[in-house]
């Protein structure tokens, strides 16, 4: 780490504090700053999202499908396709006239009441609007768009790979000192760059301007279009959300699993209880008293792992990271009955005794500990925390009769709303008011899940657990499926 009167690694001969410490604490801040606004306009997005559900009758709803679908190019005798579901969400939240002639955004303005640090993001929810961007440039998390067919360039965030060249459409929406896409979007590849922008021109020999009317009123044929023209020519790169490209990888993930060994078969080595003991004795004793609890806690978690899987045969070598894993990212979660603050602790505490034991020359457990210790110190908690949520305010209480799927499944959470992977697709779930700081996380979830023609739920849901692997190869997910009549 450079000190403060070090010279500065950028070879400016100055002092570190008086040359790029100031970048790093400025870029510091505008990420602190960005991380703020995302959070409340996530929250706002889930509010209006609750507001018009209340409003809106599924009827209602139902009587805007065959416009989306015609604009889109998509067949009237079939459902809306699962990727395609959030572009008609959004749509009918930011655009479609489905409220007396008026967009749902702009009622729900009138009606809302916001906390005042939060009006003016009220306001610029409900200014966004599709547009149509050249990626003009490319560099780390950020990208220089400009506005077809004209338009100055700006700044935008960029959470995944998109080229210099591609064309985009999508809703830019402010963020400190730059923007970001807002909600499905979907990128082209350069070679179309022409041919839409003939397409708009169309538009503007009519129009003085394409300005946020005219793209509330056309964007979503101009997206229609879009996508079908370069279906023509095989040149699509992809839709955000593409169910194809992205959920066979997702499905071959399921979190490892380990046999347990018979009831009579558990025991704990005594050369291990005789360590365990002693970190307690060296470690944990001079602590306050409520902290030995918690200590010893962990330490009877980890004592009961050890005998359900490994039993008399343990020895510390075969705690690799995999085992590692499945100890605190699957076992704890179904056993221990954790809390997101209980986790943290349990973490410590484990983290505490790898270390005692790799000073006292007696296991190297530690170096393969870290690297789980850092996937795990944020996602345990979290995952613990969307558990307790999605039982309390996620699961269908109600009969259906809709299929349900049975199995262990990956959820994903994005700003334009949570999807799970099943069966080679994402499929939108139903997780209305989801709390915002979930967003780009991925979460296992175990239970039952209904699919219904526009969303799914989860009518049971027994575990939920952070994803620690890579996108890489490991077992499918098995799922059963069982229809109601």
């Amino acid at each position: 780490m450079v000190g403060r009167n070090d010279p500065c690694p950028c070879g400016s001969g100055l002092k570190y504090k008086k040359c790029c410490e100031r970048v790093v604490a400025f870029r510091s801040a505008e990420r602190a700053r960005e991380s703020r606004e995302s959070e409340v306009k996530l929250a706002l997005l889930s509010e209006l999202n609750q507001w018009f559900d209340r409003q809106m009758t599924k009827k209602a709803v139902s009587e805007w499908v065959d416009h989306f679908k015609t604009a889109m190019g998509l067949p009237l005798h079939q459902p809306i396709p699962s990727n395609y579901i959030h572009i008609f969400r959004f749509w009918l939240l930011f655009d479609a006239p489905c409220m007396d002639g008026r967009r749902p955004a702009d009622r729900w303005r009138e009606v809302v009441t916001p906390l005042p640090d939060r009006e003016k993001w009220v306001e610029e929810l409900c200014r966004i609007h599709l547009g149509c961007y050249e990626v003009v440039e490319v560099g780390g998390d950020e990208a220089r768009v400009r506005p077809l067919p004209w338009g100055e360039e700006v700044p935008v965030r960029v959470t995944e790979p998109i080229e210099k060249g591609a064309i985009v459409i999508a809703r830019l929406s402010r963020l400190g000192n730059r923007y970001e896409w807002f909600g499905p979007y979907t990128t082209f590849f350069h070679e179309m760059r022409g041919e839409i922008l003939l397409y708009l021109k169309q538009f503007a020999d009519k129009e003085k301007e394409l300005d946020r009317d005219f793209w509330v009123r056309e964007g979503l044929g101009v997206l229609g279009w879009s996508i079908r023209r370069a279906k023509d020519r095989e040149e699509i790169s992809k839709i955000i959300e593409s169910v194809e490209e992205v959920a066979p990888a997702a499905e071959n993930l399921i979190p490892v699993s380990l046999p347990e060994l018979p009831e009579g078969e558990r025991n704990c080595p005594e050369a291990v209880n005789h360590q365990l003991q002693l970190f307690f004795e060296d470690v944990v004793s001079p602590l306050q008293r409520r902290t030995q609890e918690l200590y010893g806690r962990t330490l009877r978690f980890f004592r009961d792992y050890v005998a359900t899987h490994f039993g008399k045969a343990f020895h510390w070598r075969v705690l690799d990271e995999d085992v590692l894993e499945h100890l605190c990212g699957v076992w704890y979660v179904d056993h221990a009955g954790g809390t997101p603050v209980g986790s943290k602790i349990f973490l410590n505490t484990l983290k505490q005794l790898f270390r005692w034991l790799n000073e006292q020359g007696m296991a190297s457990v530690y170096s393969a500990y870290r690297p789980v210790y850092i996937k795990l110190i944020r996602s345990l908690p979290l995952a613990l925390e969307a558990k307790r949520w999605i039982k309390e305010h996620g699961v269908l209480q109600e009969e259906t009769k809709a299929p349900t799927l049975t199995g262990t499944f990956m959820m994903t959470l994005s700003a334009s709303g949570p999807l799970l992977a099943v069966g080679g697709k994402w499929l939108p779930i139903n997780l209305r008011g989801y709390p915002p700081n979930w967003t780009d996380n991925r979460f296992w979830v175990r239970g039952v899940v209904a699919v219904r023609q526009w969303d799914s739920f989860f009518t049971k849901v027994e575990g939920v657990y952070p994803v620690t692997k890579d996108w890489n190869a490991a077992p499918e997910t098995k799922v059963s499926v069982e229809n109601h009549p």
